[in-house]
């Protein structure tokens, strides 16, 4: 379940963190957003209360605290979400209108891990997982 806003505000004031007042809107804007957005989707959907660089900034400094994460779409925008404490989640790349859903979902077992680390000594942290094809909206059109 996605975080509030009230409760990234929380989290941030107990790691001592300052709470400006872009990074509030970014913050809202990203909930709001409910999933992976590009930069300038958010940077529009925030009008004149963040600048884009403000924007970028804030989202890279929401990731390095592990509050958002990037989303690796292969499609060249740089997307990002609301990371979901303690849930694992892939993406679906629709390759008709672009939209990208999240779902959480992990097909890939701990064995997984066991054989990259067996066959290529590579101790895996982490792993993203992006399909691409037809959403049912594309593919009813």
């Amino acid at each position: 379940m996605l975080p509030s806003p009230a409760e990234i505000f929380e989290r941030l004031a107990r790691g001592g963190h300052r709470i400006t007042t872009s990074r509030r809107a970014v913050i809202h804007a990203l909930h709001a957003a409910g999933g992976a957005v590009t930069v300038r989707e958010l940077h529009s959907a925030l009008a004149a209360e963040a600048d884009l660089v403000t924007v970028y900034r804030t989202l890279s400094w929401l990731a390095s605290l592990r509050i958002a994460r990037q989303v690796a779409t292969g499609g060249g925008a740089e997307r990002f979400e609301l990371a979901c404490e303690g849930e694992h989640t892939h993406h679906l790349c629709c390759q008709g209108c672009r939209r990208v859903f999240t779902v959480p979902a992990c097909g890939l077992d701990a064995d997984v891990a066991a054989r990259i680390q067996h066959d290529h000594g590579f101790t895996v942290s982490d792993h993203t997982v992006t399909f691409h094809g037809t959403c049912p909206d594309c593919s009813a059109a």
